[in-house]
């Protein structure tokens, strides 16, 4: 074996420095030059389009600090996202077109540094040619003891990128693969499957998920969203007021006492705050500073406050004992836009109670009240935000104390909403940061496209402003698909009418130009990650989500939520579950997972992804049931006008439970109207029939008793499930035949004609005689069904 040169500082011997690193990878962004080999600390990747789920420090190659690893790993790297380079070539290396994407380079060079770590921390040799087979196997035995099989099979796979470059990697030799002949999954100890490793949610998370998800989009976004943008209106019109200093207080009082032409107004009449001749301290104060302040003569607070409002006070009344200084003004008078008193009233108490009950006969207005938490001087929970309630009934932030006032027609008021309030779907919790509603509401959009579109992650995320379309005529969502597709082609997901009321109200929501799920800027998003960011963390929001319902449900009305750990990737597979179920539901899977492009190799993936698990399993057993009570509906109709609609052992049991199932719709008249609705008939023999299995040969009204198949199983078995294949449907009492099951038994009739007309045995003679006699006598009972019909 030849020695290689030694390491020459950062220098490789194969690449130049100067060599653009993402030069050959897909998505390039015009003008942007990435980072070139040289560079030794990172490779961010800024120069290709990064997906919206991906932050930025996700998107960048980080390297080792070891010198003579970080030079390594830059090579290892470099050769993978340049499967063509020239170099390679001349080394015997050949790779083919493959474009190696960001994300997996990323992953890769995660990996490498564990390498780097390992190698560094055991003092391993710098020459990769003086490694032995049991030194490789180390490395993956010491990954082992943290890792699983599948992050594991990552590791086997870096270990054979330095092994497979190690012809053009400076400072060392060429390496035989320690494994040879065996696969990365083999030496991982990953079991070949083709279930998937995605879980799919319990149905008794997923149900209870979609309805809050559901509420939050239909119910609360609109009243949420309408407050957020009442606020962002007020803060645009609304001009920022400086603050006043004490001194500038004092000279904006002189100056306006000074000047004769600005009359102070004064109480015509006592009142419960202002006797008669006093001064209107509130309108004096917003005359004075221009309306920016209302309390300068405030005496209610700290004590050198409340000394300089008493000065003030003073003056005031001085400058009052001039003839012709003062007008009477009624105490409900206010003041103009212009800061001037106004002559006319406020509002009358009957004005002002009839804004807050036309306000609450819209059921479209929700209440806001304050999330369930310690009580603070924002508000006991469950209390309505008054504050936000008088900006959106009155159009302003307490300022006419309407509702927020101590006087009686503010109790009243108060008492009306209150009793609004205690209907769930009338109110919304409105947290203590702005962020958490409107994180809510991004969440609850965020998990009903997922759940009903089958998206993945990064496709949901690329989602933008136009989104909703047709295609084939049907509506659709557009997006861009990113998984195993470099040039991520505009692809389309066919959605129903819910799906886009949901887009529609994420458009609402987002404050991006283009993205609609983007970090809530300025309002202390988690997920916010720079100012010109897109893309969410989704994860955290489904928990943030999952969590608030929970925390909330006493006030909004919603279901619990079961705890659980739901991900993104896991609504696709579940969704899949459910719609594989249905008629041709795997052609459908396949175009809406996006699995039809690659049709030779996606009927096994498609399948995987709709395969039923073991919680779903008893979830479609109660479909099954609607399904069968579907098609007694026309044997339920003709029962009830006398036919007799099934024969065999069971049958008598049979008409029995359509007779009562009749009964329970003759005995009420509100049912016998509805009895043309199929869905209540539907229901009612559901219940009726819950044990009914439907098959092709016979239908079995399961009885474990009495079941013949059940004396086929061992005495620890039985009772638990009928067993089909060993039904006996002449003799067994739970069997009962319908018109439906007719042509099997004529066909097997024929068949057993013809095949005692061959030359057979005495026993099998007498055995297929036996069951011809069977047949034919179970055909006369379809006879007489047909006769009687």
């Amino acid at each position: 074996m030849t020695t290689p040169e030694p390491v020459n500082g950062l220098v490789s011997a194969a690449f130049a420095d100067d060599e653009l690193v993402f030069s050959d990878v897909p998505g390039q962004i015009p003008g942007v030059e990435g980072p070139r080999f040289g560079r030794i600390e990172s490779w961010p990747a800024d120069c290709v389009r990064r997906p919206a789920n991906r932050a930025r420090g996700e998107w960048k190659l980080v390297l080792p600090p070891d010198v003579l690893w970080n030079l390594r790993i830059r090579e290892v790297l470099f050769c993978l996202l340049h499967p063509t380079h020239r170099r390679l070539r001349d080394a015997g290396i050949f790779l083919g077109q493959r474009k190696w994407s960001v994300a997996t380079a990323v992953t890769r060079s995660q990996a490498l540094r564990l390498l780097a770590k390992w190698a560094v921390d055991q003092n391993m040799p710098e020459d990769l040619g003086d490694w032995t087979d049991g030194d490789w196997q180390a490395f993956i035995d010491h990954r082992s003891t943290s890792v699983g099989s599948s992050n594991l099979q990552t590791s086997v796979l870096a270990v054979r990128h330095v092994i497979r470059f190690s012809p053009v990697l400076t400072g060392t030799s060429a390496v035989q693969d320690p494994w040879p002949g065996q696969s990365a999954m083999q030496v991982a100890n990953v079991e070949r499957s083709d279930d998937l490793a995605t879980e799919s949610i319990d149905p008794e998370v997923w149900w209870p998920l979609l309805r809050a998800a559901w509420a939050y989009i239909n119910r609360f976004a609109p009243a949420i969203l309408d407050q957020r943008d009442r606020e962002a209106e007020l803060r645009d019109t609304t001009p920022v007021r400086a603050i006043l200093r004490p001194g500038q207080i004092t000279a904006l009082l002189d100056d306006w006492l000074a000047d004769p032409a600005n009359s102070i107004p004064v109480s015509d009449r006592d009142a419960r705050l202002n006797t008669k001749g006093m001064p209107l301290w509130t309108a004096v104060s917003r005359a004075v500073t221009s309306g920016r302040s209302e309390n300068i003569f405030d005496l209610t607070r700290h004590s050198r406050a409340g000394a300089r409002g008493t000065l003030r006070r003073e003056k005031v009344i001085q400058a009052a004992q001039e003839p012709g200084r003062t007008y009477p003004v009624h105490p409900r008078y206010g003041v103009k836009d212009d800061h001037t008193v106004t002559t006319a009233p406020y509002r009358s108490a009957e004005s002002v109670d009839a804004v807050v009950l036309a306000w609450l006969e819209d059921p479209a207005h929700l209440i806001p009240v304050h999330a369930p938490k310690p009580k603070t001087s924002r508000g006991t929970p469950g209390e309505p935000v008054w504050r936000a309630l008088e900006r959106s009934i009155y159009g302003n932030a307490g300022g006419m104390r309407n509702l927020i006032g101590q006087t009686a027609g503010g109790q009243r008021r108060r008492g009306w909403i209150l009793q609004a309030a205690t209907d769930p779907a009338r109110r919304y919790v409105q947290a203590a940061e702005a962020a958490s509603q409107l994180r809510m509401i991004r969440a609850a959009c965020y998990i009903f496209v997922a759940a009903l579109s089958l998206m993945r992650d990064s496709e949901i995320q690329e989602i933008r402003r136009g989104a909703l379309t047709q295609h084939y005529g049907a509506p659709a969502l557009a997006s861009r698909k990113v998984k195993k597709d470099s040039s991520r082609p505009r692809a389309h997901w066919w959605i129903i009418e819910c799906v886009a009321q949901a887009i529609a109200v994420a458009e609402r929501l987002s404050w991006h130009e283009e993205y609609l799920f983007a970090p809530l800027i300025g309002v202390g998003d988690p997920g916010a990650r720079s100012a010109d960011s897109v893309g969410i963390k989704a994860a955290s929001d489904i928990d943030v989500f999952i969590a608030t319902v929970n925390a909330t449900r006493d006030l909004t009305g919603l279901e619990e939520i079961p705890a659980a750990t739901v991900r993104p990737h896991m609504f696709r597979k579940t969704m899949s579950i459910i719609a594989a179920q249905e008629p041709d539901g795997e052609i459908g899977l396949g175009i809406q997972l996006k699995h039809a492009a690659r049709r030779a190799m996606a009927n096994t993936t498609t399948l995987a992804y709709g395969k039923v698990d073991a919680k779903w399993a008893k979830e479609f057993d109660t479909q099954l049931q609607t399904a069968a009570a579907h098609k007694l509906t026309h044997l339920l109709k003709a029962r009830r006008g006398g036919q007799i609609v099934a024969v065999g052992p069971g049958a008598a049991r049979f008409h029995a439970g359509l007779d009562r199932v009749n009964a329970v719709i003759e005995q009420s008249a509100e049912l016998r109207a509805q009895v043309a609705d199929e869905r209540l008939e539907i229901t009612l023999l559901r219940d009726e029939f819950a044990d009914l299995h439907l098959g092709t040969v016979n239908h079995c009204m399961w009885n474990a008793p009495t079941a013949e198949c059940q004396n086929q199983l061992p005495e620890e078995q039985r009772g638990q499930a009928p067993l089909l294949g060993a039904c006996q449907p002449s003799r067994c009492r739970n069997s009962v035949l319908t018109l439906s099951n007719e042509r099997i038994w004529r066909m097997e009739e024929i068949d057993l004609v013809k095949f005692l007309k061959m030359k057979l045995s005495k026993p099998l003679r007498e055995q297929a005689l036996a069951r011809l006699a069977e047949v034919r006598s179970t055909n006369t009972h379809f006879d007489k069904l047909k006769g009687s019909t």
